[in-house]
Parts: C-alpha cells; structure tokens; sequence
C-alpha cells in the first residue's frame, strides 16, 4: 500500500511538471508572438516618419552614425549597450540603420518573461512541497491502517479506526453497518427464539424451552435433580367467575411466589406447561432436600391471597420426580405428572413423589400413551384382581378380602393401582375400569356359591358420578342379588366429604340393593366425621399415617380413641390400614381397633403378584 501511493505521488508530480511546462511554454510563446508584432508594428511605423523628416536628416547629415535602436518602445541610442550576440541590423533605407536586439534576447529582457519564470518555479516548488507533505500524512494514515488491519486479523476483533482518513471512515461506516447488521440478526434471532420459547402471557418459558433444559442437564455426567409440576386447579374457577385476567394475574403471583423461593439459588427453570400448570427444574439437589423444598412450595402457594370464594384447601397440587443422569427426560416428566394424578386422586392441596423404583422405565409413559395402554387393557380385560384380607382382632379370623387390582402391561409385568389409576382418571377411564373390576368380582364370587367371604373394592368418586355407571352397577348388583350383600364399596373420607350432597342419594340407593358401605384412608386429612351421621357407613378405615408408629404417637392415639367414640353409638367398626410390627398391632387393639390390614398378617402384594407375573 505504501509504495503503491509513493508510485501515484511520483506519476502525478511527473504529470503535474509536463502540464506546467506546457503551459509555461505556451506562456512564452504566446509572449514572444506579441514582441514580434510589437516590432513590426513599430518598424513599419518608423521607416516613413524618417524618410520623410527633414530635421532628421540634417541630423544624420552632421552624426557620422547615429544608429537609433527600437524594441518594445524602447529606444536604445547607444549600439554598445546590446552585446553583439544579441544584435540584430535593420537597414530601413541608405542612409539609416536600425539596429535592434534579436527576438529571443527581447523575450528574455521583458519584464512579463521574468515574472512568469518566477511563478513557475514558484508553484513548482510549492507543488513539490504540499505534495510531499500530503504524501507522508497520506502514509503515515496507511501504514496505521493497515497496522490496524494486521491487528484485527490477528486479534479477530474490528475496532473502530481512529485514523481521520477517507479510508478510515469508510472502514468504520462499514464497521457501523456490519454491527448494526448484527445486532438486527441477534435481535431477530431473539424474537425468534423468545417467540419460540417464552410463554407470551407470563414471560416465562414454555414446554418447549422446559424440555431442552431438563434434556441437556441429563445429558451431563453426574446429573441429579427434581422436577415438580405444580397444577393450580383452583385457577379454572377464577376463570369461570372472575374472567382470564384474574387467572392469570393468581398463575403470576404463583410464579412470584416460587421465583422468591430461589432467591438464594440462581439454578433453576420454571416454564408454564398448561394454561394453569407450571413446571419446575431444580439441578443438582438431593432428595430429601427436594422434599423439603417440595413442603416449602407448597405452603408459599397456599399462602396467596385467593379472591372471594375460592377453596385454598383444594387450589393446587403438585407432582414430583427425583431424576439422576441415567434416566430418561421423557419418563422422569411422565412420572411428575402421574404424581400430580396421584396427588389430586388422594384429596386437597398436597405434593406426592413415588418411591424409587415403585415406577418401572416402562410404566412412566405420556398421557396418549396411558389412555391408548389402558383403552387395550379395557378391551382385552388385561386386569387382575389380589385378595389381601382384614384380620379381626383377637381371634385372627378374616373379616373381609379387599380387592387390589393391577394391570398386565404389553410385557406381562404387572402395574399397581397406584401408578395406573390416577392416569385412568386423567384419561377420564376411571368408570370403566371400576366396573371391568366388579365384573370380575361378581363371576369370582359366582364361582364359589359355598363361601360367604365379604370382599371391599374402592371405587372412584368419578365413578359414582358418572349416570352411566350408577345405572350399569345397579343392573350388575341386580343380576347377581346374592352378591350384593357380600360386597364392600370403600370411598375415601376427603371424597365423601367433599362430595356429600352429590354422593349421599347414590350411595343410599345402593345400599337398598344390599351393598355395605367403607369410609377410607380416615384420619389423612383433617375434616369433619358429620358424615358418618348423615351416610350409612357402616365401617372405617384408617389412614397408614395414621397408623405408623402409633405407639410412638400419642397424638395418633387420642385421634383413634376419638374416632371409636364417635363410632361407637353409630355401630361404625373401626379396621386399620398397614399394620407392618407387632407393636402397633398390640396398641391398636387396645385402643378399639376391630380389625386389621397389612404385612403384618400377609405377604406385602407386590411379592405376591411377582411371583404370579414369572
């Protein structure tokens, strides 16, 4: 670059001098051509006025020579004052001669040939001058040009050029333009990607952005952490009554409220799954601490102010799934969300996570996937039924047989009720699936005539509301009138309060046909027992947490002697659920428990049916 403009510099001065010298030359030409015209003017004006003067004459007549010499209106009277190269003789008649210098030497004496000289070298030096000074600024802008340019592409970064250079302007307006061009293609890579993966509501990010989180955390090494799903149910009923911005506005104050959980944790990712679902991503956290946070979530939740009229008690639950890097993305999402079922099946506002390994890899499926699986086990009555019995206290004779229910899956595993029904109840198959099972109750019990064992199935409140298979059961219990009084429907206590204006004529009629009514998991919430007064429940059962180390407990305690209290009058037996040691059988009894259930009398179910699967 630096010789290329010392080249220019030197071809442009070379130029520069050819056309000062012509144009010099022209000068002087142009000069020298009126000199010419001068003289000859002259010449032809003298040569008559002194042939024709007489004075003059006389004068020439008395001078042996007076020589008179004309240039330019000069007259020069001496001869020796021009040098001899320089003259020139004129004979303008016999007796005078002019002498005169030559055109040239009159050129050079003429005033106007020496200023013209004087300002031609005058601009060439100046010419020489201001070009070379504007060369060297010219080069020293370059050569800190192109240092800049050596550095940016050493560095790989463009600065802006501090030269005051037409180059460096362009440089920098192209700089502007490309970052501008940038910052355009990274704004609308934002927008896309904001478009793509925020929530446009609530701002937060949407499935899409949920699932690559979780993806790529479980795709490093050593991954662990829970996922939670918070559903906020009680959002619908804001909506019904108080329009979509009051939901939205409660959904916002959720997701304040969680935001302000972590605000000693910078890692973590909530996304808003569902209108009223929110999803939650904790790296890195171990699972009791999960659990911990679990309780902690939910009471910042239930905390919210609620408008007028809505149930705190029932307005969200939430599902949970503990996760380690070699699991799946996709099955440790279906597990949170079959806990979340699992939570809104057992009652009001709680979390639920199952155990590890309660879930196999093939039983975490999506909700297509569930409803599909269970549609099939419907229709090829891929249901089987275990029988765990109620002992009675003292005599160790069997009361009753409750009725566990699983379901074979494609392989020929078997899955618990308590992974497949709250997904039934997502998939809105809970009614079917009871009434497959009572099915199987009835031909079971068809079967054996001789015996007269009780046995207890648990229905669903989905069930029991639903037109369809209250008629369905009437006409089974019909058809099979012998049965009837041998068989035990069991509810749970928080459905059968909650539900007690809806459920009350439904139950009474099936009680006419002879069927036996069980208040379940009593004691796992705190609620009113009024509807042991106003239902005829004829027996109740204890929650497990209710009866795990009860002797360790004696707030357990005074609850089971409060419950046989209210019981007594009313000619309510009370039965026990998952009595697991000797100790808390030996308390129960002593505390009027009638009857007991657990591993303690039997092999735990899952052993049993294991062996029945292989």
């Amino acid at each position: 670059m630096t010789q290329l403009v010392k080249n220019t510099h030197k071809k442009v001065i070379q130029l520069l001098g050819v056309f000062l010298a012509v144009g010099y030359l022209i000068a002087i030409g142009t000069l020298t051509w009126q000199l010419q015209q001068q003289a000859h003017q002259t010449a032809q004006f003298i040569k008559p006025l002194l042939e024709s003067s007489v004075q003059y004459e006389s004068a020439l007549s008395t001078t042996t020579i007076e020589q008179v010499i004309v240039t330019d209106k000069i007259v020069y009277q001496n001869e020796s004052s021009i040098a001899p190269w320089a003259k020139e003789r004129v004979i303008v008649s016999e007796q005078i001669v002019l002498i005169r210098p030559t055109l040239w030497y009159q050129v050079m004496n003429s005033p106007v040939f020496i200023i013209l000289t004087a300002l031609f070298i005058a601009l060439i030096a100046l010419v020489w001058k201001r070009s070379q000074a504007y060369v060297e600024t010219a080069l020293s802008e370059i050569n800190e040009i192109e240092h800049w340019a050596n550095t940016a592409i050493v560095q790989g970064n463009y600065q802006a050029v501090t030269v005051e250079h037409p180059i460096g302007y362009a440089i920098n307006h192209l700089r502007k333009s490309m970052l501008h061009a940038q910052n355009q293609d990274s704004l609308f890579d934002k927008a896309i990607k904001e478009s793509a993966l925020l929530d446009d509501e609530t701002g937060i990010g949407n499935k899409a952005y949920f699932t690559s989180r979780l993806s790529a955390l479980m795709a490093e090494e050593d991954a662990r952490g829970a996922v939670y799903i918070i559903q906020c149910q009680g959002c619908d009923i804001i909506h019904s009554l108080y329009g979509h911005e009051q939901a939205i506005h409660v959904i916002e104050m959720v997701i304040q409220s969680i935001e302000k959980r972590f605000e000693q944790r910078a890692n973590f990712y909530l996304a808003r799954c569902q209108e009223y679902e929110l999803a939650l991503l904790v790296p890195h956290i171990f699972v009791k601490e999960a659990e911990k946070l679990a309780n902690q979530l939910l009471k910042a939740i239930l905390n919210i102010i609620l408008p007028v009229g809505i149930n705190k008690d029932d307005f969200c639950h939430i599902g949970m799934s503990y996760f380690k890097s070699n699991d799946k993305s996709f099955q440790v999402l279906a597990e949170a969300d079959m806990a979340l079922r699992t939570a809104q099946l057992q009652g009001p506002s709680q979390w639920f996570m199952y155990d590890d390994g309660e879930i196999p890899h093939e039983s975490a499926k999506g909700s297509l996937k569930w409803r599909t699986f269970l549609e099939n086990a419907i229709r090829n009555n891929s249901f089987v039924i275990f029988f765990q019995p109620v002992i009675e206290r003292f005599s160790d004779n069997i009361l009753h047989h409750e009725v566990l229910t699983k379901v074979r899956d494609e392989k020929g595993e078997l899955i618990s009720a308590r992974v497949f029904l709250p997904m039934a109840k997502k998939c809105g198959l809970s009614a079917p699936i009871d009434l497959l099972v009572i099915k199987q109750i009835c031909r079971l019990l068809t079967y054996e005539p001789d015996k007269q064992d009780h046995c207890s199935v648990n229905l669903s409140v989905d069930a029991l509301l639903d037109n369809n298979f209250v008629e369905k059961l009437h006409e089974l219990l019909k058809e099979h009138q012998h049965i009837a009084p041998r068989l035990i429907i069991e509810v749970s206590e928080y459905q059968l309060v909650n539900h007690l204006k809806e459920l009350k004529p439904i139950l009474f009629k099936l009680t006419l046909l002879g069927v036996q009514l069980l208040a379940d998991k009593v004691g796992q919430y705190v609620v009113s027992a009024q509807y042991l007064k106003q239902l005829p429940i004829r027996y109740v059962k204890l929650h497990r947490s209710i009866v795990m180390n009860i002797e360790q407990k004696p707030e357990n305690q005074m609850f089971v002697q409060s419950m046989r209290i209210l019981c007594e009058p009313l000619k309510v037996k009370i039965f026990a659920l998952g009595v697991e040691n000797q100790n808390e059988w030996r308390t129960l009894t002593k505390l009027g428990v009638q009857g007991g259930q657990g591993h303690y009398f039997t092999e735990p179910i899952a052993q049993v049916a294991k062996a029945i699967g292989h």
